[in-house]
């Protein structure tokens, strides 16, 4: 009967809490504490002892006053102390830990930037008409590819293709080379448009 009663017996977590924590620089140890400080503030604003929050784990005073302090210093966490009834009490709230949450949610519910249909569809048919052909479905797969997963701008890809086809070569795969190596070397356009053509003219096959 108990062992029933205890499966519907569950503190609130926030859940975004959890899924963002280490994006937080929150450690494990540090987020059993919060998860104690959210329900003890469901029924009051009291900082409780480092001994109360210690009770029951495998943490010890000193660690709990460690990971206060660190909440403090990382601004998840603000204590304040008041005078109540002749008494100095130490009030806590969690207000700075759920607007740096807040600001994580705003950041992943940017939507990413997307490249214009259009100057997509222009690029494909830039290279039919430059090669004087249809493009085949694996040629439209690797060009894909260079915008989805590399993060490739059509115009990069254009400047490659054109200076593939200046040296009269039509591979993708030479042109993919082209577009690595101007990622990896970041070097000015006028640098970038000599080196990788004479070093991979020289005795490579660049053909698919």
């Amino acid at each position: 009967m108990l062992e029933q009663y205890m499966r519907y017996i569950n503190v609130p977590v926030n859940k975004i809490l959890i899924d963002k924590y280490g994006a937080l620089g929150i450690d494990e140890r540090t987020l059993v504490v919060i998860i104690r400080l959210m329900d003890i503030h469901n029924d009051s604003n009291a900082l409780p002892d480092f001994k109360t929050l210690a009770k029951d784990s495998m943490m010890s005073e000193q660690d709990i006053s460690k990971i206060i302090q660190n909440m403090i210093q990382n601004g998840l966490l603000e204590v304040e102390t008041v005078k109540e009834q002749g008494k100095f009490i130490e009030h806590f709230n969690l207000d700075p830990l759920y607007k740096k949450l807040g600001k994580l949610v705003d950041v992943d519910s940017k939507p990413e930037e997307t490249v214009d249909p259009s100057r997509i569809r222009e690029l494909f048919e830039y290279v039919e008409l430059l090669y004087g052909r249809v493009i085949s479905p694996n040629e439209f797969q690797r060009m894909n590819s260079w915008l989805d997963d590399s993060g490739h701008s059509p115009e990069a890809i254009k400047e490659a293709i054109d200076l593939a086809y200046q040296n009269q070569v039509t591979s993708l795969q030479y042109v993919e080379r082209i577009l690595n190596s101007t990622e990896d070397r970041k070097e000015e356009p006028a640098k970038r448009k000599r080196m990788p053509v004479r070093s991979w003219l020289e005795g490579e096959d660049v053909l698919d």
